[in-house]
């Protein structure tokens, strides 16, 4: 699967985790396994995406595509503080720090990750089709 493609389809994924998130987060009564469950499905999905946009956006950036590459990387560095303050909350234990945490940081992580994969995927479909030979 051509990078490009493979980062899209990785959105997706991500995108998939997101209304997870939300669906846990609209209950009344919060299914805390399901989400500790998916905030570590999330957290592992970003982990391996990061990792293959810093070896891509460079790459497109050097074949003349116009790529905001330390925007990009500065959303990415945002989301942790959010993503520490939510798994903070759910190590304590704490009903009420965790529905603030879920209320606050949890819909933030959300909104920018859909923020930033939009600003992502801009960036890509303006580069499909293209062929990257590159190893990830």
């Amino acid at each position: 699967m051509n990078p490009v493609d493979l980062l899209i389809k990785e959105h997706e994924d991500i995108e998939r985790e997101l209304l997870e998130l939300e669906t846990i987060m609209s209950e009344e009564i919060i299914n805390y396994p399901n989400l500790i469950h998916t905030c570590k499905k999330l957290h592992t999905a970003w982990d391996v995406h990061e990792r293959k946009e810093e070896d891509i956006f460079p790459i497109l950036s050097k074949k003349g595509f116009s790529v905001p590459i330390a925007i990009l990387h500065f959303d990415h560095k945002s989301l942790r503080n959010h993503t520490k303050k939510l798994n903070d909350a759910i190590k304590s234990g704490n009903d009420f720090e965790i529905h603030k945490a879920l209320d606050e940081d949890l819909k933030d992580i959300i909104s920018r990750l859909r923020e930033h994969i939009k600003k992502e995927e801009d960036i890509l479909y303006s580069v499909l089709p293209i062929d990257i030979e590159l190893k990830i």
